[in-house]
């Protein structure tokens, strides 16, 4: 990101005055969506903060003769005509500014198509940064907005853009897996909705949480496992085209859709190349196509000789396994990277006579996250990396290594990590904050273009200080992660900043102490650490308690407390 900003001069723009609105909200005669939108959370926060709501005019009914401060909300004529404008600002970026009477939030929006919130951002930027409201996690509890009955606001002047053209992580939603585990508590997928509407209601109109964040933008090039309708597709007519399997058998019909390829099968390869061909047909407007393989599965990878001669010998040990027989078994096999660095180049050129500029999303991930050793990778592969995970302190430092080697090969990499599934299963409070944010630092240092993360999984009460660390760091990798979470600390809870900060950090050393061991997630939470995250708690409970708000919270952050006492007893029993 771009940052360049002039220190507060002695003129300020009034907004408000003891409750009274004096100032107006501009926007063009035919205002971008990003624009409407921030103009509405806009107004609904100052409602919030001071009790008055400022009028939204188009440009077209202002009249400037009137003795009252302009916020110019987007672009439009008249404030082009006063110098604001998001000209030559990179994607997704804005120019906010106050100068004399008037007020500018104008971001790139339509300028720069692949990220088109501009304005939204710069809303929520001037609200953070000029008038103290922090959104903590989803819902009203989470909304920290200071009251004051007059707003003014000292001259600045800031042009941004965020350093990545892709910043996405994932919100889970309903899906069947989820039902699976309502059905033993009588919810229904209606339950859910209506639960979940209600938690993210705030009495200001916001965006949503990672939007508030200036997370967003995209990379326009689809991503995603490919290869899930090949089986049904192809598995009678051209059963050779399918791994074959340590029993003999290519047969896939029990793992259909996420069926495994013979990678060195040259009718396979052109097969999938004509496809891909006609999907990019279908999609003019679509830079890229996946050519990511199948995720999981009870089949195995290929083990015919022509793909196992693609293999490199010397490529690090990795674990396969055979599910053809009455037992598992797992095997020692080499990184099949090589083989398919071989299948992806093969599509890829092939496509590529037909649509020279297209891209291709593959992953580096499962039985091939280390780099290739013998083959260059075609320059229109786009890499998606999904390895370094904070359960392991090993496996993390082996990550970094891997991700290093595909960036010195790739001309593109983006981060598809799974880290945020860590503890999905038990809502453990795994707090990883400062591996991750050095982490990402180190990424965003060595050529990485956006991120996918996978997945918000909405265990706010244990995990959310990991999700706003997150958030916090893709608009600019740089920021001081202790400034970070101290801020995260003072805004929530107020009195208790300075325990809850304790707590925090003691949660973050209990599972940083887990992985340097090797162990699992849940066995440093002894009977002393529990005690002393509940003391820490309890003394964070009477701090806050002459302040509502910040004891609220406190007692949010207990719920998650009182969960992992009992998912601990679980994994004891």
């Amino acid at each position: 990101a771009t940052f360049f900003a002039t220190l507060p001069l002695a003129h300020a723009v009034t907004l408000v005055e003891n409750g009274e609105p004096r100032a107006v909200i501009v926007v063009a005669a035919g205002p971008s969506p990003a624009a409407q939108r921030a103009a509405q959370v806009l107004r609904e926060h100052v409602k919030q903060i001071s009790g008055a709501e400022l009028p939204v005019v188009p440009e077209a009914k202002l009249d400037e003769s009137k003795k009252q401060a302009l916020v110019f909300v987007g672009e439009s004529k008249p404030a082009a005509a006063r110098g604001f404008s998001s000209e030559g600002i990179g994607a997704g970026g804005f120019h906010a500014e106050a100068k004399g009477d008037a007020l500018a939030l104008v971001g790139t929006d339509a300028r720069t198509p692949s990220d088109q919130s501009g304005t939204t951002y710069a809303a929520t930027w001037l609200l953070e940064e000029k008038l103290g409201v922090r959104y903590l996690w989803p819902g009203e509890l989470g909304k920290v907005v200071p009251k004051q009955r007059t707003i003014t606001i000292a001259d600045f002047r800031t042009r941004t853009a965020p350093a990545l053209a892709q910043r996405n992580i994932r919100s889970l939603g309903y899906h069947d897996r989820l039902q699976a585990g309502m059905d033993r508590l009588h919810f229904t997928r209606a339950d859910f909705d209506r639960q979940h509407a209600a938690a993210w209601e705030t009495t200001a109109s916001s965006p949503i949480w990672f939007q508030w964040h200036g997370l967003g933008g995209t990379l326009n090039i689809q991503g995603g496992h490919a290869f899930g309708n090949l089986w049904p597709k192809f598995g009678k007519e051209h059963p050779e085209w399918f791994a074959l399997q340590p029993n003999g058998s290519r047969d896939q019909s029990f793992s259909a859709d996420r069926s495994r390829l013979c990678k060195s099968n040259p009718d396979l390869i052109e097969a999938i190349a004509r496809e891909k061909i006609e999907e990019l047909n279908s999609k003019p407007g679509v830079l890229g196509v996946s050519l990511s393989p199948n995720d999981g599965g009870r089949a195995t990878f290929c083990t015919c000789p022509k793909c196992e001669a693609l293999d490199a010998p010397n490529a690090r040990k990795v674990q396969l396994w055979d599910m053809t027989g009455k037992v598992r078994r797992d095997f020692e096999h080499v990184s099949l990277t090589d083989r398919m660095v071989f299948f992806w180049n093969g599509i890829a050129e092939r496509v590529n006579k037909v649509h020279p500029n297209a891209l291709f999303t593959v992953d580096a991930y499962s039985a091939y996250t280390a780099a290739p050793v013998m083959r260059a990778l075609n320059p229109n592969l786009v890499v998606r990396f999904a390895g370094i995970s904070y359960e392991d302190e090993t496996s993390r430092q082996q990550g970094l290594g891997d991700w290093d080697a595909w960036a010195a090969k790739a001309k593109r990499i983006y981060f598809r990590s799974n880290c945020m599934l860590a503890g999905r299963r038990t809502g453990m409070p795994l707090i990883y904050a400062h591996r991750f944010a050095e982490d990402f630092r180190h990424l965003a240092s060595h050529s990485m273009m956006g991120t996918d993360l996978d997945s918000c999984t909405h265990n706010w009460a244990t995990q959310g200080l990991n999700y706003y660390v997150a958030a916090r760091l893709h608009w600019d990798p740089a920021r001081d992660v202790d400034a970070i979470i101290d801020d995260y600390c003072r805004a929530g809870f107020g009195p208790a900043a300075k325990t809850m900060r304790a707590y925090f950090d003691k949660l973050e050393s209990t599972w940083s102490g887990t992985a340097a061991r090797h162990e699992e997630s849940f066995s440093g939470f002894t009977d002393a650490v529990l005690g002393e995250l509940n003391a820490l708690i309890a003394k964070a409970a009477t701090e806050a308690a002459g302040d509502t708000d910040a004891a609220k919270r406190v007692e949010f952050i207990r719920v998650g407390t009182r969960w992992t006492e009992i998912e601990v007893k679980a994994h004891r029993l």
